[in-house]
């Protein structure tokens, strides 16, 4: 099966004019795709993005364009998610504001890399804050008396609701990546990636 190349723009509302993004990108091949959705939309979430999710789960994706690496996640944590994905299954990302590949001559591009590492470092900043914030906000509920804990014998989430929650685990997973390459690539937690490959693989 020949391999597509996929053009990927977003734009917020259906009434902003996505005719800038694709200008940019109208001498690239492939097909276009465009989400009209608001960015703070998971990229695994969205119509478009979900096709080319599934693409790479079907290993039917050789090459992904976008006019900005933003295009490809609602935050960095999202962004890193979706870039470590495509590495993984040596799929070239072009990001054309800055003329770069993701891969060259089927080697990874090491200018590309050093952009993504520290993107990297950024996402990692970013869910240290985010779990110190759970811990204080923790720690000011069990002050007032309001913090109650989980409440015995219940779930956090059902099986069900895990893979609608994360469906970039499910991608990850369906095609063939291990739990830590998942892990590494979604930012999700090792022990809910390992209670949705339970559930479903």
């Amino acid at each position: 099966m020949e391999k597509k190349i996929y053009k990927y723009t977003r734009i917020s509302t259906t009434e902003q004019n996505e005719v800038r993004q694709v200008e940019a990108l109208k001498d690239y091949p492939g097909e276009l795709l465009i989400d009209k959705i608001s960015g703070k939309i998971p990229f695994a979430d969205r119509p478009e993005g979900k096709k080319i999710i599934q693409a790479v789960s079907e290993n039917s994706i050789s090459e992904l364009i976008v006019l900005d690496v933003d295009r490809l996640g609602r935050n960095t944590l999202d962004i890193m998610a979706t870039l470590q994905l495509m590495k993984e299954q040596k799929i070239c990302v072009t990001v054309h504001r800055y003329g770069l590949k993701s891969f060259v001559d089927g080697k990874a591009n090491p200018t590309f890399e050093l952009i993504t590492n520290i993107m990297s470092t950024l996402a990692q900043i970013e869910i240290e804050r985010t779990k110190e914030r759970q811990e204080e906000g923790i720690a000011q509920a069990k002050k007032r008396g309001a913090y109650k804990g989980r409440v015995k014998g219940a779930k956090n989430k059902d099986s069900e609701s895990l893979v609608e929650k994360y469906p970039n685990v499910k991608a990850c997973l369906e095609s063939g990546m291990s739990i830590n390459k998942t892990v590494a690539a979604t930012g999700v937690s090792r022990s809910t990636v390992k209670r949705i490959r339970k559930e479903y693989f």
